[in-house]
């Protein structure tokens, strides 16, 4: 029998709502539009020690008119509520490269960072010429990328790959080329980590991909797989639904 990991969900900030999120909602989502939007970190926690999964955001490499009022909480202290010290971190995986997602790499100062090849290879290749793409990115990340690169912190993978024993990652793409999402064991079975292929669980439930997309049908496969990766319907986690965090900052969900 592999380990098995304890899931917590920690909301490093919300948005009061989908307009000021700056996230595209799932299709016909309107009806809920007003609603606040959580930005969610996940701790791991396993016989190894704690795996972090995506980073959160960082004031100093997102814009301030972006950073402000979303009641940001340092991930540091909300690790700490459950126990988990930073600098004992040691693994964090990068579901993608969207600003709410990967620019808090400054408060892991000893974790080493597991990127999709194809995600770091689109957002530092040609075509970032193309303002569109370019302008998802903030001007300071890219140096500080490089930096951890050079530190010999960032380990790219392709495709699935198992990282742990009970723990590993799954290559979607979809929502940006290099999407992925985490498996792990848990004492109730297999639960996936979906980063943002559902930022909801209607997305989940229904189907319905992501408002924001890089490749739609890729988005569409991605939620079958992470249903049919998970061993039960509810152990496949959106990133953006409050209801996941009944009404705290730090929950465990499995």
């Amino acid at each position: 029998m592999p380990p098995t990991y304890a899931v917590y969900a920690l909301m490093v900030g919300m948005a009061e709502n989908w307009m000021r999120s700056g996230i595209m909602p799932c299709i016909r989502s309107d009806a809920g539009r007003e609603e606040p939007v959580p930005y969610i970190i996940w701790c791991l926690d396993g016989p190894d020690g704690a795996v972090v999964v995506d980073t959160g955001y960082h004031p100093d490499y997102v814009s301030a008119a972006w950073a402000q009022g979303k009641n940001f909480r340092e991930p540091p202290g909300l690790l700490a509520e459950i126990g988990v010290k930073v600098d004992e971190v040691r693994t964090v995986i990068v579901t993608h490269f969207h600003l709410d997602h990967f620019t808090g790499f400054d408060f892991f100062p000893r974790a080493t960072f597991v990127i999709q090849r194809a995600e770091y290879e689109f957002w530092t290749g040609p075509l970032m010429r193309y303002p569109y793409f370019n302008n998802q990115i903030q001007p300071k990340v890219r140096p500080a990328l490089e930096r951890l690169v050079q530190a010999g912190r960032v380990r790219l993978v392709e495709g699935d790959t198992e990282l742990l024993p009970g723990l590993g990652v799954v290559r979607v793409g979809g929502h940006t080329p290099g999407s992925q999402m985490v498996s792990a064991a848990t004492p109730l079975g297999t639960a996936v980590i979906c980063g943002d292929v559902a930022y909801t669980y209607r997305n989940l439930h229904e189907r319905l991909p992501v408002g924001w997309y890089y490749n739609l049908a890729d988005c569409v496969v991605a939620l079958e797989r992470a249903i049919s990766t998970a061993t039960q319907p509810d152990l496949a986690f959106p990133n953006h639904d409050l209801s996941l965090l009944q009404g705290k900052r730090v929950v465990r969900v499995v």
